[in-house]
């Protein structure tokens, strides 16, 4: 195999493993094993041994002696630090993009609008991909890439993907107003209204995945 096919193999183990963490088809501590998934695949160990140890490195999953990897199982104190970091880095994200994007709204609309139907008609993976897309949006128009590489990390660690499957699914679209919020802010050109509507959006899930009970968590 060469080296580009190898590198592309390993990244698409590592997308199927992501989604199935976001679909709720792989749990927090569930074991993973390689002989599995690359019969599965129909790939080497050695690309899936690759594509586990990035995302260990991203802090999806986790080595564990005698046990092997695992999907990763964070503390609350954890959780709260990511959320810290990923609410201060996708403020700065939508400072650095609110030029590109009132001058340009018509995406930033378009994916608003996505979220809308979704919330009218029940759909929560409708709503989970535009999300997503909404978010990635202030990452990309910043032209950051180091600010995108890291926003990109954090994502593909536990931050939302484990979570969204069982918090309540209407507290989730209720958060849908903080989005109209965010866009408004971004329309108006009020930067300093854009960031916080942000942080508070995104300081939001944070407490909506702390209402979940301790057995979610790591002691």
């Amino acid at each position: 195999m060469s080296e580009p096919d190898s590198i592309s193999t390993v990244h698409r183990i590592a997308e199927a493993v992501t989604e199935a963490v976001r679909d709720g088809r792989l749990a927090p501590g569930q074991r993973l094993t390689e002989a599995d998934f690359a019969s599965r695949h129909g790939v080497s160990r050695s690309s899936v041994r690759e594509a586990f140890r990035r995302l260990t490195a991203d802090g999806l999953l986790a080595f564990e002696p005698n046990r092997g990897v695992t999907v990763r199982i964070l503390s609350r104190r954890e959780i709260d630090n990511l959320f810290a970091v990923r609410g201060a880095l996708e403020a700065l994200a939508v400072r650095l993009s609110l030029p590109a994007l009132k001058a340009a709204p018509e995406r930033l609309l378009a994916l608003l609008a996505e979220m809308d139907r979704a919330v009218a008609d029940n759909d929560m993976p409708a709503f989970s991909t535009a999300n997503a897309a909404f978010h990635a949006l202030f990452a990309e128009v910043a032209d950051n890439p180091l600010l995108s590489e890291t926003l990109t990390r954090l994502s593909n660690s536990i931050y939302w993907l484990q979570f969204r499957m069982l918090v309540d699914r209407r507290q989730v679209f209720d958060s849908h107003a903080e989005h109209r919020r965010i866009v408004e802010a971004i329309l108006a050109g009020d930067a300093a209204a854009a960031e916080e509507a942000m942080r508070t959006h995104v300081d939001g899930s944070r407490k909506l995945v702390q209402q979940l009970p301790d057995s979610h968590f790591a002691g």
